[in-house]
């Protein structure tokens, strides 16, 4: 097992688990290099400059740049056509072999573990709704989650990892951001949760490697969702 904590954790004072999906609770199977190039032709068939995309290639800030951009220009009917096709070429990756989705090794355990403990379980992803519904059913994890909170269920710009993804749900537990331990395995869950206030946990089952982890800050770096309860045995 792996875990290196830079910080201390108060796990006595946390009430509820937020977690990523793909990559944190299921090995995904999503192609995400399709995904971003289907993203990035979409934006340029809709006419954004190239100038205006992330040089780096980021395909989540050249979502925001485009927006910003349409906003700028007052083409606020075109940033809401953007959207529209956005969600459907995202979703036609997301749904290709959603059927396949299988969990993380441990996690229905974890889960059923915080149920236990009185703890609630959340879900905050950018994958949509039918992708996340299905991916949870196929895994096996469907029905854990007090709240669960999708791509498309407010608008693009506000998904991860724009804090106000996490703190809706925070507003649906009805729970204190210090009292809500956000779990994931990108960077985008990483900013989420430092620019919602919530305790955040790293995990090495995606995006990310230790280095990785490291370069970006984390503070906390478990293997995988099986190792969460160590996590807070420790505030017991």
């Amino acid at each position: 097992m792996s875990l290196i904590m830079k910080s201390a954790l108060r796990p006595n004072g946390l009430r509820a688990v937020i977690f990523d999906m793909d990559g944190t609770l299921i090995q995904t199977t999503i192609d995400f290099h399709a995904m971003n190039r289907a993203v990035m032709d979409t934006l340029l068939r809709h006419g954004l400059p190239k100038a205006v995309l992330d040089p780096s290639g980021r395909v989540n800030e050249s979502i925001a740049r485009a927006y910003a951009y349409l906003h700028a220009q007052g083409r606020e009917e075109r940033a809401e056509a953007l959207e529209l096709d956005l969600n459907r070429v995202t979703a036609e990756v997301e749904m290709a072999r959603v059927e396949e989705s299988v969990e993380v090794p441990g996690a229905g355990d974890v889960l059923e573990g915080l149920r236990s403990r009185g703890m609630r379980s959340a879900v905050l992803t950018r994958g949509s709704r039918e992708y996340t519904t299905r991916a949870l059913r196929a895994s096996g994890l469907e029905g854990w989650f007090d709240v669960v909170v999708c791509r498309d269920d407010h608008p693009l710009t506000e998904a991860k990892p724009n804090p106000l993804a996490l703190q809706r749900v925070h507003s649906a537990l009805g729970l204190l951001n210090r009292e809500c331990l956000f779990i994931g395995d990108h960077e985008i869950d990483l900013r989420c949760a430092k620019g919602a206030g919530s305790p955040f946990v790293a995990v090495l089952t995606g995006s990310n490697d230790q280095r990785a982890w490291d370069r970006l800050g984390a503070e906390m770096v478990i293997s995988s969702v099986a190792d969460l309860p160590e996590i807070l045995e420790r505030g017991c």
